[in-house]
């Protein structure tokens, strides 16, 4: 199978190196470690329905959904993780796509798949990777809609792109907003553009559910617009029961669970702080700004190839080479934000490797 360049390759990396997949610590992808309340009891329950076809038009989960997000359930499209709603939109806009990077490949794979044209922009890596509004508006005719991810992979900064939204509303264009990661910004109620929604079409939110309720593995996702026609030519394209019986189920409970939410959204707020102060720390590295569960890092003078194999034979450690992100160049790395003991495992090792 095609390696598809992300994090989280950790079967493939146990066995090229004989090692045990239990012991490697994989700071590669980024997921909340902590672990929703009850959440076997809540799988047993899914299993029990197993059973059973799951409902086609999945009533009680784009409820539950709507009820998280305070949208009206027909404007939700549940999805197979918020991977598969990338790639059913890329079968339903116009044909050109302009993407801000470095960003999340499958956008760009997904556009290319489905004969789309393909407009890069770059953020601006010297001001913690900007958006150039003004080089957008100059070039508004050349597109048909924009994509962005907000809080963006790789760096995790989120932004205020409401600017942005006026642009696209102002020239007719279609803006896809990549809010996956949104949950961990501590007040993500001001950046969030689901607010604006039900009152215009020109938006296309991107949500997932399975990295900030630490589930990856769960595949849930979903995407919000209030366009009718994008929602009904969408649906054309749509395998049925894409969502499995588990998801759904658990759909009933953890977007009710305020004490996790909120503890998880505390943790990181003290968390990010307290990694992002330590690893400035390091000699011969910049730390990027981060707003959500990662970090972006660039090293003076150590490859990540390197870097992620040495953490890798020495420590069990999994780092992301984040090398391969358009507009990054060998020696960027992209760490999670894991544990607080996992934490200070890895600032202990990169001390190490930097003290060298």
């Amino acid at each position: 199978m095609k390696d598809l360049g992300h994090g989280a390759n950790v079967d493939l990396m146990a066995k090229t190196f004989n090692k045990k997949t239990e012991d490697i610590i994989d700071f590669s992808s980024n997921i909340n470690p902590k672990v929703i309340p009850n959440l076997k009891k809540y799988i047993l329950e899914g299993l029990n329905k197993c059973k059973s076809y799951p409902d086609i038009n999945y009533t009680s989960l784009r409820k539950n959904i709507s009820s998280y997000i305070n949208i009206n359930p027909k404007f939700i499209i549940p999805g197979n993780g918020a991977t598969e709603i990338i790639y059913l939109l890329m079968k339903n806009i116009k044909r050109r796509l302009a993407i801000l990077n470095p960003t999340f490949s499958e956008y760009e794979r997904g556009a290319k798949l489905n004969n789309l044209e393909v407009i890069n922009f770059k953020l601006n890596k010297d001001d913690e990777f900007s958006v150039n509004f003004h080089e957008i508006e100059e070039k508004i005719n050349e597109f048909d809609s924009l994509f962005i991810c907000n809080p963006n992979n790789p760096n995790g900064k989120v932004k205020d792109i409401e600017k942005l939204l006026e642009l696209m509303i102002k020239h007719n264009k279609l803006l896809i907003v990549d809010e996956t990661f949104m949950e961990f910004v501590y007040e993500d109620e001001k950046y969030s553009l689901i607010k604006y929604v039900e009152k215009y079409e020109n938006i296309f939110i991107l949500k997932a559910v399975t990295k900030f309720f630490g589930m990856p593995g769960l595949r849930l996702g979903y995407g919000v617009t209030s366009n009718k026609q994008l929602i009904e030519d969408i649906y054309k394209y749509k395998e049925p029961w894409s969502v499995n019986s588990f998801a759904d189920t658990l759909s009933n409970y953890i977007f009710n669970d305020k004490d996790y939410i909120s503890s998880s959204k505390e943790y990181y707020l003290n968390e990010r702080a307290y990694m992002l102060s330590s690893l400035r720390k390091i000699k011969k590295l910049k730390v990027y700004d981060t707003d959500t569960n990662f970090i972006l890092i660039r090293f003076e003078d150590k490859k990540a190839k390197e870097l992620k194999l040495q953490l890798f034979e020495e420590s069990n450690i999994l780092i992301r080479d984040a090398s391969n992100f358009i507009n990054l160049d060998e020696n960027y790395i992209r760490i999670a934000i894991k544990s607080h003991e996992e934490n200070q495992l890895i600032l202990k090792e990169l001390n190490r490797i930097m003290g060298e």
